[in-house]
């Protein structure tokens, strides 16, 4: 190919292509140096009463069964109404919970967990730092000893050894001399492609059997995986602890959130679980796992929840949960709980960011191209008064995979034509804290929380699970509107731990008062904050969408 005479000079140095890309590049950002975009910083724009109730929010049953490839999903409600919901918005948080909930287990109970990653961690480094007591070993070995039992089904990550040490713990563990109960741990390989992960991230808490009116099991949905590097505190000033518990692996603290079902919605998490234990095509079955010792133990398939009480409705508490998933369709052995994979969670997105009257808030781990998630934003931009992004910067092999140039992608439209109502931030390099949330918050009515990062592969390929929340408990706002609790307090939360400005003077702030914080706190060098530039870059141009469909794949299909 012939360059245009403008570039000849450099032809004997630079191929033509990147030449043609530099210049591309080059009339690019003249062209966006005039184009100002949309003035407004939210001012402007009037508050709007937020939709509160549950039905405008989640997907209906056939738009669930339309996000499966037209095959219905048996064993998991619609929705479910009367949960109870305590949220974690910093790490200790969850670990305290899970720890407490997971050392009264005993006869009658069992465990069921979903795991991408494992460690041998202490629940609790602050008031026992070498996990004497309340270390994941000695956890589940008391589970046991009190006549609980335990499955773990855990991805088979080529990258993380650690869960391989669990797994010989956990299966060594000697049945209970109560009832005969054990403990049993087997990896997960059945998914489309060799670069693709288990990510779900569950733990639930069952009755063998129950025949209470109104008894329900307990299950965590969120991001934190029971692994090193998790634990941290508000302050993100606890590495001498979390070195000293053998917490500390790559980074110096920990940006996640979790939240705890005690509720109808907990089945629906616990028989996502059992639909891919019990499934009729095994785990593991190939050489390479015998090889990179992730061959599996011989095991029974579990029984089915037992319970009397009601699938979908409680009157533990106030909320209403709709679990969402994404299982890809290119996989062709979930023949019984998702023959046609399943795009729930994307879909779901979808309908929520439509929904969006006043703001987002998006906490999460890549915060990459979705287009169908970038058309979505850009289409409810001019209604709302800010979108807020807090976003891990892309370092290590995501920065080397192309993720830097797809956080480009992501940001770069929605920047150009709103500058000063689209806002992303991310943490202090110098404080090496790592953001790993998968969070979205918006109206203070909605809140998405669970394992699905902002990526193509979280919401079409990588197995994920998320509890989509609506809080029937209402309160009007400083901004004069009715809202929902549970929603706002989580925001306010998250606020606080990002600007480091009280709850209580959040609390009484207007949402645009209290998103000002964030660059007040971005410009003080004492804070965790900074803003994030998503820049392009010549050597963007070798990320092929080939490369990109290997580190962050879309699994489509017709069906």
């Amino acid at each position: 190919m012939l360059c245009p005479r403008s570039v000849t000079t450099f032809s004997n140095v630079l191929p033509c292509a990147v030449i043609l890309f530099v210049a591309f590049v080059s009339s690019t950002t003249a062209r966006q140096g005039v184009d100002k975009g949309d003035p407004s910083d939210g001012s402007d724009v009037a508050i709007d009463q937020p939709l509160t109730e549950a039905t405008d929010w989640f997907l209906t049953e056939q738009e669930i069964t339309d996000s499966r490839g037209g095959a219905p999903r048996d064993g998991l409600s619609v929705y479910t109404e009367g949960n109870a919901i305590t949220s974690f918005t910093v790490p200790n948080e969850f670990f305290n919970s899970v720890y407490d909930d997971l050392s009264v287990v005993g006869d009658g109970q069992r465990v069921l967990i979903t795991a991408y990653e494992s460690a041998l961690i202490p629940f609790k480094p602050d008031v026992d730092v070498s996990g004497a007591t309340t270390g994941y070993q000695n956890v589940f070995a008391g589970i046991v000893e009190r006549g609980g039992q335990v499955n773990i089904l855990s991805w088979a990550n080529l990258l993380e050894r650690s869960s391989v040490e669990v797994r010989n713990v956990i299966n060594s563990l000697p049945p209970s001399p109560v009832n005969d109960a054990r403990a049993l741990f087997i990896f997960d390989d059945r998914l489309s492609t060799i670069s693709s992960s288990h990510h779900q991230k569950t733990i639930v808490i069952a009755a063998t059997s129950s025949s209470g009116h109104d008894d329900h099991p307990v299950a965590y949905v969120g991001g934190i995986d029971l692994t090193k590097d998790r634990w941290d505190n508000i302050y993100h000033n606890s590495s001498t602890l979390r070195d000293a518990g053998g917490i500390t692996k790559d980074f110096k603290g920990w940006i996640d959130g979790h939240i705890r079902i005690h509720g109808p919605a907990a089945k629906d998490v616990a028989n996502n679980h059992l639909s891919r234990w019990n499934s009729d095509y095994m785990p593991t079955r190939g050489l390479e796992d015998d090889m990179l010792s992730f061959n599996n133990p011989p095991y029974y398939k579990l029984d089915p929840l037992d319970y009397a009480s009601s699938t979908n409705k409680s009157t533990l508490g106030k909320q209403s949960v709709q679990i969402v998933r994404t299982f890809s369709c290119k996989y062709e052995h979930y023949t019984e709980f998702a023959p046609h994979g399943e795009t729930s969670l994307l879909q779901a997105r979808i309908k929520a960011i439509q929904n969006a009257r006043n703001y987002i808030y998006i906490e999460d781990q890549y915060f990459i191209l979705v287009p169908e998630l970038l058309d979505a934003l850009l289409m409810v931009m001019p209604r709302l008064q800010h979108v807020i992004v807090v976003a891990q910067a892309p370092v290590g092999d995501a920065a080397y995979s192309g993720y830097e140039k797809y956080l480009h992608d992501m940001v770069s439209p929605l920047k150009k034509k709103y500058p000063n109502k689209f806002k992303v931030y991310t943490t202090k390099r110098k404080l090496n804290l790592y953001i790993h949330s998968k969070i979205v918050i918006i109206d203070d009515v909605y809140l998405s929380i669970g394992s699905a990062n902002w990526n193509r592969r979280s919401m079409t390929s990588d197995s994920e699970l998320n509890a989509n929340v609506v809080d029937q408990d209402t309160i009007k706002s400083p901004d004069g509107i009715t809202v929902n609790k549970l929603a706002r307090d989580f925001r306010i939360r998250k606020f606080h731990e990002m600007t480091g400005v009280s709850y209580d003077k959040l609390d009484a702030m207007t949402f645009l008062d209290a998103a000002a914080q964030f660059d007040v706190a971005a410009a003080d060098d004492m804070s965790l904050l900074q803003i994030l530039s998503a820049k392009t870059y010549l050597y963007h141009i070798v990320f092929l969408d080939s490369i990109r469909q290997q580190v962050d794949p879309q699994d489509t299909c017709n069906t």
